[in-house]
């Protein structure tokens, strides 16, 4: 990808922030940090995007078509290749694709009041697509966090995405990398979780701890990380009223790796399927 399309896309968004803390992910608040010829330039090359008008309806359908022409080694390799390089833009499709590939595909279902706002199926609220919607906050947050999506909005932008990126290979370190995660995860304490778990990898996975906690989520979503009631995504789609949180005062892990304890160890049906031996 362009260096310079990247950096005119991290420093708007980052301009935005620092100036309109509150209101900073609006389009008509970054849009005001960018010049014309610099967000043409960013278009150019498909990272800065023009708002769209979509549908709830033409997401999933987007979503089940855009899925169907990747392949699922070559997202596995996109999420290898960025354990080591830290390329974390090649880091969220593994999740995106498996959540794309068991997506039901289905018409808005409003759910039971006082909620008749969102998709009793799949989450999306009302003004998430109402009103046109912006992809340009989402691909700064691929470039500068790689983080586990889960919004089908979100999912949309990376499936589609993906074939734009320059194919990648994982290196030898990467696999150490794979292999080395696998160990600490399955010697894990019983009453280890993800917050546990975080501190152990650190020593492994250069990264933040932001970073470390979407690896982690990552690895739940395509049905590595569970307990022995809430599932991943790799079998069937999970539904809103399915991804219950723990009942806790702050649960900011993502389902369903926020259930997972050291216990649980791994799927190791799930670890093969994605893996294979490694």
């Amino acid at each position: 990808m362009d260096k310079r399309a990247i950096q005119i896309l991290l420093e708007t968004i980052k301009k935005a922030q620092k100036e309109s803390l509150r209101d900073w992910f609006e389009w008509d608040t970054y849009m005001q940090y960018i010049t014309e010829e610099d967000f043409e330039y960013a278009k150019k090359f498909s990272v800065m995007f023009d708002q769209e008008n979509i549908s709830h309806d033409e997401i999933c359908r987007r979503i089940k078509t855009a899925v169907a022409k990747i392949k699922k080694q070559d997202v596995i390799n996109a999420f290898l290749y960025s354990l080591s390089t830290r390329q974390l833009e090649y880091r969220s499709f593994l999740s995106s694709y498996c959540i794309g590939k068991s997506l039901i595909q289905h018409n808005f279902t409003p759910s039971p009041e006082p909620n008749e706002g969102i998709c009793e199926i799949c989450e999306l609220h009302t003004y998430e697509f109402e009103d046109p919607v912006e992809f340009n906050t989402i691909n700064y947050f691929k470039y500068n966090d790689g983080p586990c999506f889960d919004n089908l909005i979100q999912v949309l932008f990376d499936v589609e995405q993906f074939p734009k990126l320059p194919v990648v290979k994982p290196a030898d370190s990467d696999y150490k990398i794979l292999d080395e995660l696998r160990k600490i995860i399955e010697t894990a304490d019983p009453n280890d979780r993800i917050s546990q778990l975080k501190k152990k990898i650190s020593k492994i996975l250069k990264s933040n701890d932001g970073e470390r906690q979407d690896v982690l989520e990552i690895l739940g979503v395509i049905g590595i990380l569970h307990d022995d009631m809430h599932f991943g995504y790799d079998e069937k789609f999970v539904t809103y009223p399915e991804r219950e949180h723990r009942p806790i005062r702050n649960d900011d892990v993502g389902y369903p790796a926020r259930w997972w304890q050291g216990k649980f160890g791994i799927d190791q049906e799930k670890w093969k399927y994605w893996f294979g031996n490694t």
